[in-house]
């Protein structure tokens, strides 16, 4: 238990960024391409903190899906860097993939349906859609008080 948390307190910080970049890039087939910006709802306490347990939680999911995209793309001919791919959720469609091999393609896309279908489930499973989610990502950006706030929750877990 406590190696366990000694790895939530390590990798906290790290969540809170680079699953708002995950969010960021992920846009729901459900969801409108139209983000309502989250000030225009109240965000509540709860909120706050099931959106940091969330981020927290698809961080590791995040890390294993880039690792495995990553040896998928450098396995191909003509090796691509996963920093020089844009993939997102609503990329997964094979002619959105990058130019690599049909069965890279495939491949790659199964990773990335796997992250998208798992990153949806966490966000449910704390009581937030992924547009909620989304909305929140951006607000905390500019709405020092709330990253504030979320930052004190990814602590607390």
């Amino acid at each position: 238990m406590i190696l366990k948390k000694k790895a939530r307190s390590s990798v906290g910080w790290t969540a809170l960024a680079l699953s708002s970049l995950v969010f960021t890039q992920l846009a729901w087939a459900v969801v409108s391409p139209r983000i309502l910006p989250a000030h225009a709802q109240t965000i509540t306490d709860d909120d706050v903190v099931n959106y940091a347990r969330a981020a927290f939680d698809i961080e590791q999911i995040r890390l294993d899906a880039r690792d495995a995209a990553s040896d998928i793309l450098a396995s191909e001919e003509n090796a691509v860097d996963i920093l020089e791919v844009s993939l997102s959720c609503q990329s997964a469609r094979l002619k959105d993939m990058p130019d690599i091999s049909r069965a890279g393609r495939v491949e790659l896309r199964s990773v990335l349906v796997s992250f998208c279908s798992e990153a949806k489930a966490i966000a449910d499973e704390n009581d937030l859609t992924p547009k909620r989610f989304n909305a929140i990502t951006a607000e905390h950006r500019e709405d020092a008080d709330l990253a504030d706030r979320i930052k004190s929750a990814i602590k607390d877990l």
